[in-house]
């Protein structure tokens, strides 16, 4: 069947084209079926017919991160630059989601934005060093990884067995430096009633109810105290309830209901530790009712990011942004990335594409063009200095 948009005459764009019609929805996500394996071919197809050596490591079942290497004139140091291959749910788009039509100077498809813009200008740019036969004073790798959308798998089974030295992370930053981001700590709550016959409620306990007597506690105990904390890049933390479920029918009373609930933690805060304060909201609300019961299970814990302004990363990345675009901003963000699972390992990262986090997960979602091709020549001026 022939393609209903047409591929771009400027290579980079085209092979953003080519990521981007590809369906990569992270299968643990509405939608997703296929999952990486495409664009994990296409990818080390790439490499190997530049003859860069090119490995995959296994990390879920037919699901294998893809890694490619450069050699430098040092092997002591590697450069890793880093990108998810896996895409966000493409169900509740408005746009075709895998025609990546470019109109008025920006490219539409889902993963445009987050997070193949960011990866075909990394694999661009190693390209440029090897057409040119240029060796770089560092070993570069590229990286294309699995399950970032869901529970960072191939980021964390990459950063478990790698010995770099630096990393990049692809996210879109709008071509900022970022050297620091939030963590996360997600959790539920679970409350337990007894279950009774709704025209009797007095003979159950309702589940509910208990459950809002705890959301009340949280806003008037908890959430006051987060403005108390704060870091000068990334703000305060933040906290929001994103589901509740509860009860059977209408007419029992609910024995049962839940809340999940995404706390993003700032850098020097432990994911655990966020959850301790809701712990002891329950223990002390079960001392004051011998009626309450509820529970609290972790759901994800993902560290925050920080990398020092002084590391050579971030100042050679802050150097080559200000070449190609006349002007650099070294930054933080709130939302989190890869890059934390190399940090906690103690390994200098940054977060730096092409794209707004705006654009991501959206029902529309596109990138800029000129941003893409911006990125090629950052990401290449880094390769050649680090």
């Amino acid at each position: 069947m022939k393609n209903s948009w047409s591929r771009n005459s400027n290579e980079v764009l085209a092979r953003l084209q080519d990521l981007v019609s590809i369906e990569s929805v992270n299968p643990d996500l509405p939608g997703g079926q296929r999952g990486e394996v495409e664009v994990a071919d296409y990818i080390e197809k790439f490499f190997t017919d530049l003859d860069i050596t090119c490995q995959r490591q296994p990390v879920y079942p037919g699901r294998d991160n893809v890694i490619a290497t450069l050699p430098g004139k040092r092997s002591d140091r590697t450069l890793l630059f880093e990108c998810h291959m896996d895409t966000a749910s493409a169900e509740m788009m408005t746009i075709p989601p895998f025609e990546p039509h470019i109109r008025e100077g920006n490219l539409y498809g889902r993963g445009s934005c987050d997070t193949k813009a960011g990866g075909i200008a990394m694999m661009m740019a190693m390209k440029d060093l090897k057409v040119a036969g240029i060796k770089p004073n560092s070993t570069i790798q590229y990286a294309g990884v699995v399950d970032e959308e869901n529970g960072f798998g191939g980021a964390l089974a990459l950063a478990n067995e790698s010995s770099v030295t630096a990393v990049v992370v692809a996210e879109p930053t709008d071509l900022s430096v970022v050297r620091s981001h939030k963590g996360l700590a997600r959790f539920r709550i679970r409350a337990k009633g007894i279950a009774a016959h709704s025209s009797k409620p007095y003979l159950g306990v309702n589940a509910i109810l208990q459950m809002t007597k705890i959301i009340k506690a949280i806003e008037e105990q908890i959430l006051p105290t987060y403005n108390h904390q704060g870091h000068p890049l990334v703000g305060s933390p933040t906290l929001n309830i994103g589901l509740i479920s509860g009860g059977t029918q209408i007419n029992f009373v609910p024995d049962q209901c839940t809340i999940e609930l995404d706390r993003r933690t700032i850098p020097g805060e432990k994911p655990s530790d966020a959850i301790l304060p809701f712990q002891r909201l329950i223990e002390q609300m079960a001392n004051e009712d011998r009626q309450f019961e509820a529970t609290v299970e972790a759901i994800i814990l993902d560290n925050a990011m920080e990398t020092e302004e002084h590391e050579e990363i971030v100042q050679i990345s802050h150097r080559a942004c200000q070449n190609i675009l006349g002007q650099s901003t070294i930054t933080g963000v709130p939302y989190g990335t890869d890059a934390s699972k190399f940090t906690i390992r103690g390994i200098p990262s940054i977060v730096l594409g092409p794209g707004s986090i705006d654009q991501a997960h959206s029902a529309v979602e596109w990138v800029e063009c000129q941003q893409v091709i911006q990125a090629v020549d950052i990401y290449r001026q880094i390769m050649l200095n680090f």
